[in-house]
């Protein structure tokens, strides 16, 4: 399971429809939940299926996954 700690820099970014609606490099984070929510918060009022890459270059690992916003 990836993890996400405070100082690591973190990298990540969603597509909609085949084009990015959010882009983050950031750190502070202290889950990958965290991660996820900023995404999901820098996404805007987009709602449907989003494509994320996570990436965290300090312990030096990707993932690719789906995140699924509905509307509110």
């Amino acid at each position: 399971m990836a993890t996400v700690t405070f100082t690591d820099l973190v990298q990540a970014s969603a597509t909609f429809e085949g084009r990015t609606v959010a882009r983050i490099a950031a750190s502070g984070f202290n889950s990958i939940n965290e991660v996820l929510l900023a995404v999901r918060h820098a996404a805007g009022g987009i709602t449907g299926l989003l494509e994320l890459s996570v990436r965290n270059a300090t312990q030096g690992w990707r993932q690719e996954r789906s995140l699924y916003i509905m509307p509110s």
